[in-house]
């Protein structure tokens, strides 16, 4: 191989890395947001991007009529007990194939920020 054709095979790939992490950083939310948090628990991979909603996890969006911050709390941390306790949710986790998971490990705080986000999306 020629040294121009090695040099532009080098820039090539340079390039392709380039425009890769470009794009790769672009595309999430910015570390230590609430918007983060929701990603990184995988809340959106369920319940969407944008707490749309989706065949496997319903809308997260104007929840604030039925929650609020401490009963969203309880139920992140521990959903089976919560839904067991209530009628409404009982039908609504039917409807789904996932079951949600417990968030009982994950520090509050996080948690707190976490329902504070959806609650007021």
């Amino acid at each position: 191989m020629s040294t121009t054709r090695s040099v532009y095979a080098i820039f090539a790939v340079g390039a392709v890395a380039v425009l890769t992490l470009a794009a790769c950083g672009a595309s999430g939310p910015k570390a230590g947001t609430p918007e983060a948090l929701y990603v990184d628990l995988g809340c959106a991979k369920c319940h969407g991007e944008n707490r749309e909603g989706q065949r496997s996890g319903p809308p997260l969006v104007k929840i604030i009529d039925h929650w609020d911050e401490a009963s969203l709390l309880e139920y992140l941390k521990s959903p089976k007990t919560f839904i067991q306790s209530n009628p409404r949710l009982s039908y609504l986790d039917e409807q789904y194939p996932i079951a949600m998971p417990a968030y009982g490990a994950t520090d509050e705080e996080q948690l707190r920020k976490l329902a504070e986000f959806i609650l007021n999306s």
